[in-house]
């Protein structure tokens, strides 16, 4: 399936994103800018992909949902400390690929502590939430509650999917909490293979503070497939039984 509706106007797809429909908005976070530069210092070299990535993908979001807004909810750069040569060009591009076509709207991420910089080359804006009447969407590296409809990025969540021959694939997932009405997306980023919902939230190893708050076997997961898109992989705590 391409989506997957989990509330009333909110969507799951497999490019990635929430397209929430009462709002015309999608949401998408960890997109992680950068990347590459950060690890060719550490002498890890890759070829530059990320940036053609991640357009590639919201070329398609806005072909398919054709929003008036594009919440980027959290980590849309990489390198904490500073910003990159390669932040600088990549984050430019996308705003001026992207900024006439559609209302971008910058969440603060952990990782993005001088992205401000950046942006206000562009007269553009880095908030720390958004939140109406219905939704309360940010990163989810700190705790702002669960409340409302709640979105968060961060846990870069994704699941291990084992074969009979011991085969390990592990692929990016959504996954929904059906008792808290809260809403993890997957990564953006083409480098980031994810965390294992199935250890790191069952035994509180995650990295997002307000999943405390929460029943983790609760959560529902989704996965994303280049054969048959999104897949439901029913819930956690069912998954962890028959394991």
């Amino acid at each position: 399936m391409m989506e997957i509706q989990v509330e009333k106007d909110v969507f799951i797809s497999d490019l990635y994103c929430s397209y929430l429909r009462d709002l015309n908005a999608v949401v998408i976070s960890d997109l992680h800018l950068g990347f590459e530069e950060e690890m060719n210092l550490h002498g890890l070299f890759l070829p530059k992909l990320q940036r053609s990535h991640v357009e590639g993908l919201l070329d398609s979001i806005l072909e398919r949902y054709d929003p008036e807004t594009v919440f980027i909810n959290g980590d849309f750069k990489h390198e904490f400390s500073r910003n990159l040569p390669q932040e600088w060009d990549d984050i430019l591009h996308f705003i001026d690929r992207y900024r006439e076509k559609v209302n971008l709207h910058f969440i603060r991420g952990n990782h993005d502590n001088y992205l401000l910089t950046i942006l206000a080359r562009s007269g553009l804006e880095l908030h720390d939430k958004y939140e109406d009447e219905r939704y309360l969407i940010y990163h989810g590296d700190r705790d702002l509650g669960i409340s409302k409809i709640t979105i968060l990025g961060h846990e870069h969540p994704s699941i291990s999917l084992r074969d009979d021959v011991g085969g390990v694939f592990k692929i990016h997932s959504f996954i929904y909490n059906t008792e808290s009405h809260v809403l993890v997306t997957p990564a953006m980023s083409f480098f980031s293979s994810g965390s294992d919902v199935a250890t790191s939230l069952v035994n509180d190893e995650h990295f997002t503070p307000s999943l405390k708050h929460v029943n983790a076997s609760k959560f529902r997961i989704f996965g994303i497939t280049e054969e048959f898109g999104l897949v439901d992989l029913g819930m956690l705590g069912e998954l962890k039984r028959t394991a």
